[in-house]
C-alpha cells in the first residue's frame, strides 16, 4: 500500500487562477473539489475511506479547515499553521506589524489578492478589533473542533518556537482544546523552517518522519508504538526533545513570582508568591522607542537566533530607567518548558497604549539578559486614569537556563517594540505598575527530565 499525493496551488497565488481568498470560503470549497476530483480518478484506485490533508503554513490552515468542513477527510496534518487567525494578526490587540506587512506585500508580488485583504489590514493597523474578528472568524479552526471531534479526526500539529507569525502557544491552545486523537511537536526554528527540509526531500527530517508514522498508523492502519503526546525540542541542545506522554503534564510545575519595587535601585526583585511584602506602591515608565530592551531586529533577529545561534541580548544595567523597568531573581539550572503568563495591575495615562513584556535569562554578574520569551498587550479604547488588571500570554519556550550559562531570570517591561504597531506614540504617555497581588509572573518549570531523543 502506498500514498498517492496531489498538490494544490491555491487560488490567486503564483500561476493559479482567481484571486487570493486568504483561506476563505472559496479556498475551502476548492479543497472539497480537489477531493472529489481525486475520487473520480478510477485509474488511481482511490480509497474514499483513507483521505488525508497535509500542509505547511497557509496549507496547514487549509488542511485543518478542509478537514473540519469535509467529512471525507480522515486525517489532518498541520505544520506551522494557525488555530485562531485573529491571534496571528492581532494577538492581545497588538497588530503583528512586521509579519502582516510581509504577507500583504508577498500577496501583491507573487499573487493576485482580493481587495478585501488590503482593507482588512488597514483596519487592523487602525486598531479596529471588529474588522479583524469578522475576517478571522471564517478562517479560524477553533469553531470547527466539534465537527472534527465528532468524527475523531486524528490531528498532527507541528509548530516552531521562533515562529512570530503563527505562535507556538496558539498551537498548544489548539492541542489542549481538541478532544480527539492528536499529537504536537514544538521545534526550534522560525516559521516553517523545521518542516520545509522534509518537503523538499532532505533526508532524516524529524517532523516528516513523525508525519509518515502518523499517516501509517491512522490512514493505513499499520501497528506501531504509541508516540509521546507532546514533544518539545530544547533550545540549548537540539539533540534533546522533552517528551510528555500526557498533556498538561504533572512533570511541569509553575513558579509563581511577584515583582517588588526597584525604588532607588536599578531593578526590582522577583520573589516567590507568599514571600512578598504587602505594598501599596506603584512605579511608572513612559513611552519611548529607545529603551535598551527589545526583541531583536524584526525577522533578521529571529533568523540569526535560529541559523547562526546569535541570541538576542540586552544589557539591562544600561536600559532606560525612564522608559523601561525590570526585575530579577537568582536561580539554579532550571529547565523552562511551556507557556509563561504575566498578570499586570496598571493605570494608563491615556486611553490608547501598549505594554511589551520580555522574559530573559540573566547573567548573575553582568546583568546581560538573553531573550527567551516575550509578548505584548495593546488597548485602543481604554479609559485614561482607570486602573485595571490585564493578562499577557508570552511565547512558549523550552530552554535550559543552565545551558545559557545564566544564574538568573529577568522580567522587563517597556511600551514599544518594532514588532508591533503602537496604539499611541505620544511622549506624554505613561503607565503606572501597581505592586499588588495582581502583578505576577507564572513560569513553567520541568522538574524532572525525560530521556533524550537524537534528531
Amino acid at each position: 500500500m502506498f500514498h498517492r499525493a496531489l498538490t494544490l496551488e491555491t487560488r490567486g497565488w503564483y500561476f493559479s487562477g482567481g484571486e487570493i481568498d486568504c483561506a476563505g470560503e472559496k479556498d475551502q470549497r476548492d479543497i472539497s473539489e480537489v477531493i472529489s476530483y481525486v475520487l473520480n480518478q478510477s485509474d488511481w484506485q482511490p480509497d474514499p475511506g483513507r483521505i488525508a490533508l497535509a500542509g505547511i503554513s497557509y496549507g496547514a490552515g487549509l488542511a485543518l479547515l478542509g478537514a473540519g468542513r469535509d467529512p471525507r477527510v480522515k486525517v489532518a496534518v498541520a505544520m506551522s499553521g494557525w488555530s485562531d487567525l485573529q491571534q496571528a494578526l492581532f494577538k492581545h490587540n497588538s497588530p503583528n506589524l512586521v509579519w502582516g506587512v510581509v504577507l500583504v506585500v508577498m500577496a501583491h508580488v507573487v499573487g493576485k489578492p482580493e481587495p478585501l485583504l488590503d482593507e482588512v489590514w488597514r483596519q487592523v493597523l487602525a486598531g479596529n478589533v471588529t474588522a479583524a474578528q469578522e475576517f478571522a472568524a471564517l478562517r479560524s479552526v477553533l469553531p470547527l473542533l466539534p465537527a472534527l471531534e465528532n468524527r475523531s479526526v486524528p490531528l498532527f500539529i507541528s509548530n516552531n518556537f521562533e515562529d512570530r507569525l503563527f505562535y507556538p502557544e496558539d498551537a498548544i491552545a489548539l492541542y489542549e482544546q481538541y478532544k480527539g486523537p492528536k499529537r504536537l511537536l514544538l521545534n526550534q526554528g522560525v516559521h516553517a523552517s523545521a518542516e520545509i527540509g522534509g518537503l523538499i526531500g532532505l533526508p532524516n527530517n524529524h517532523v516528516w518522519l513523525e508525519v509518515k508514522k502518523w499517516l501509517a498508523t491512522h490512514l493505513k492502519g499499520e501497528p506501531g508504538p504509541s508516540p509521546p503526546a507532546v514533544e518539545m525540542q530544547l533550545r540549548s541542545n537540539h539533540a534533546v526533545r522533552e517528551q510528555f506522554d500526557i498533556w498538561p503534564s504533572s512533570r511541569l510545575q509553575r513558579w509563581e513570582l511577584v515583582p517588588s519595587p526597584r525604588g532607588h535601585g536599578l531593578f526590582g526583585r522577583l520573589v516567590a508568591r507568599g514571600e512578598e511584602a504587602p505594598s501599596a506602591e506603584f512605579e511608572s515608565i513612559s513611552f519611548g522607542r529607545l529603551t535598551g530592551i527589545n526583541a531583536g531586529l524584526p525577522i533578521l533577529g529571529e533568523l540569526m537566533q535560529v541559523f547562526v545561534d546569535h541570541r538576542i541580548k540586552s544589557n539591562l544595567l544600561l536600559s532606560s530607567r525612564k522608559h523601561a523597568i525590570w526585575y530579577y531573581k537568582e536561580i539554579g539550572t532550571e529547565r523552562l518548558c511551556g507557556t509563561p503568563t504575566l498578570s499586570l495591575d496598571m493605570t494608563p495615562s491615556h486611553g490608547k497604549w501598549q505594554v511589551v513584556a520580555y522574559l530573559l535569562g540573566v547573567d548573575r554578574i553582568t546583568k546581560v539578559g538573553t531573550l527567551i520569551s516575550h509578548g505584548s498587550l495593546t488597548c485602543w479604547n481604554c479609559t485614561a486614569g482607570q486602573r485595571g488588571t490585564y493578562e499577557i500570554t508570552l511565547r512558549t519556550l523550552c530552554e535550559d537556563l543552565g545551558g545559557l550559562g545564566m544564574g538568573g531570570i529577568g522580567l522587563a517591561l517597556n511600551m514599544y517594540s518594532a514588532l508591533y504597531k503602537p496604539a499611541n506614540a505620544e511622549e506624554a504617555l505613561s503607565m503606572n505598575f501597581h505592586y499588588s497581588g495582581n502583578f505576577s509572573l507564572s513560569v513553567p518549570v520541568a522538574e524532572s527530565r525525560s530521556s533524550t531523543v537524537l534528531v
